[in-house]
């Protein structure tokens, strides 16, 4: 397990690029092949981080090129994920959600889930994997992947992305994958599965706005309320905003969407 020699073949990998669409089989076998025996027992953080890095690298190589190549990698390096799932390996948990993450964004348009990725959606969330502050940013890129992907096989699972959200914007270190993941959900599930839940989910963003206003809390939430406009119209969000308490929507454009304009330029 020598880190210098695992970080020159994740150069050269970077280097190879195009080159490897020929040998990716043989690279990749070797790679999961050293992922297994490392699983077993980590002992040496920098080898590992350059392993993970390296397969990341020659996703990236190959995907970007053929998005069909996908499913190599998903069936060299699911077993080995799986295992490490199972036996709980805390150091390498984030740099598999990570990979997933990527090789799901990666999947060709049209294709689906897949068996593997939709049974392995459930345990993702489990809410003691999201009490591990490594892995929430690996794991919201995870579930935002799955949505872009395949967002109708999961809404017998919405509540349970809702309960990831309420958990993630009650904290300040973590609002920001919050709303990653809600922007997700209205972007890509059907209409009539999240939208009777909206209340709900406004009146979780307005609770926050009231007892922890911050510069950065008001700058997500007003982009996220933009994006609703955008996707529902004015109209939408105000009725929204008027189911809970009449003229709110007026309220918030003078004590929130104005003073938020006045102080910095929308991005």
């Amino acid at each position: 397990e020598n880190e210098y020699v695992m970080k020159c073949i994740m150069r050269s990998l970077n280097v190879a690029k195009d080159d490897l669409l020929d040998v990716v089989s043989i690279v990749l076998e070797k790679l999961t092949s050293a992922l297994g025996v490392v699983a077993k027992n980590p002992k040496n953080p920098q080898y590992n981080h350059f392993l993970f890095e390296s397969i990341a690298v020659l996703i990236r190589a190959v995907c970007s090129k053929d998005s069909a190549h996908t499913s190599a990698f998903e069936h060299f390096l699911f077993p080995p994920f799986q295992t490490i799932l199972q036996m709980d390996v805390v150091e390498f948990t984030p740099y598999v959600f990570q990979l997933l993450a990527q090789i799901l964004e990666f999947r060709p348009e049209g294709a689906g889930l897949g068996d593997g990725y939709t049974s392995l959606f459930p345990p993702l969330l489990t809410p003691t994997l999201w009490e591990r502050k490594s892995n929430v940013p690996a794991l919201s890129r995870l579930i935002v992947a799955y949505l872009g992907k395949g967002a109708k096989d999961l809404v017998p699972h919405l509540m349970g992305m809702l309960g990831v959200f309420q958990k993630l914007v009650s904290s300040k270190a973590n609002e920001l994958f919050a709303f990653d993941l809600l922007r997700a959900i209205v972007m890509y599930m059907p209409q009539e599965a999240f939208m009777p839940r909206m209340k709900d989910i406004f009146q979780i963003l307005l609770m926050k706005l009231q007892h922890g206003k911050t510069p950065k809390f008001v700058g997500l939430v007003t982009h996220f309320f933009a994006l609703f406009v955008g996707k529902f119209g004015s109209q939408g969000y105000l009725d929204q905003l008027n189911r809970i308490q009449p003229s709110l929507g007026l309220m918030l454009l003078g004590q929130v969407w104005i003073p938020r304009l006045q102080s910095s330029s929308p991005t």
